[in-house]
């Protein structure tokens, strides 16, 4: 029978606190030039403390719960594969974010202040969350993008807002096969890319090339009726 004890202890650069039903994190960094494996299938609960990547994390399949801060350093590097990383503060990054089929779910579980998005990041699936009406900001200026589905989700009478980071519009990229789901959500200066799933404008080029096509029908029928005549 396992024994768990009301103690904190550091472990590979975790902060372990005890308790009666298991362990919480209250703090996970990878160091430079380390390396952290997370392995398939576990789950992490980081108790509103930073996650801090300075060396590799590979994720794998785990879940990692109630981050607060999420910074990948120039030096961290991510392999987040098909896991799971909740957090309630700004995600900065820095360094390689390596995106796989994994989900970042922003909520305000820790924080109900403004969340920020910083860096360049290329996100499969990503959710920004709220049910008290937080505000996220997006950078402008930053390639900030998604590949799998968006979600932007507040309640009835508690939108969430995303606001760009300066006065320039920030946006948010949507890959060739990605989706949005939008609710109770205020947009100011943050503009949601187009899939390709969605259905565009023509251009000039798509008109001029149906144009063409109907201008070389009708000479065609015109030079039959002539040949015919």
């Amino acid at each position: 029978m396992k024994m768990f004890f009301n103690r904190w202890a550091a472990v590979g650069g975790l902060l372990l606190v005890f308790t009666a039903n298991g362990y919480a994190q209250s703090g996970f960094t990878v160091p430079p030039g380390g390396t952290s494996n997370l392995p398939s299938g576990s789950s992490m609960n980081l108790a509103c403390a930073a996650l801090t990547v300075q060396g590799a994390l590979n994720m794998n399949s785990a879940q990692v719960d109630s981050a607060n801060a999420v910074t990948i350093a120039a030096s961290g590097a991510v392999d987040a594969g098909q896991s799971t990383i909740t957090l309630s503060g700004d995600w900065s990054n820095n360094g390689t974010f390596a995106a796989g089929t994994s989900t970042v779910v922003f909520n305000n579980g820790c924080t109900a202040g403004p969340m920020q998005l910083s860096g360049n990041t290329v996100f499969y699936n990503l959710t920004l969350s709220s049910t008290s009406g937080s505000t996220f900001v997006i950078p402008a200026g930053s390639n900030i993008t998604v590949n799998g589905t968006l979600t932007l989700q507040g309640t009835n009478g508690q939108p969430i807002t995303l606001v760009s980071s300066s006065g320039s519009p920030a946006v948010i990229n949507l890959g060739p096969n990605a989706h949005v789901n939008q609710v109770n959500t205020n947009l100011n200066n943050v503009q949601i890319g187009a899939g390709t799933n969605s259905q565009g404008i023509p251009t000039l080029q798509t008109w001029g090339l149906l144009m063409l096509g109907l201008l070389l029908t009708a000479l065609m029928v015109w030079q039959q009726r002539r040949e015919h005549s």
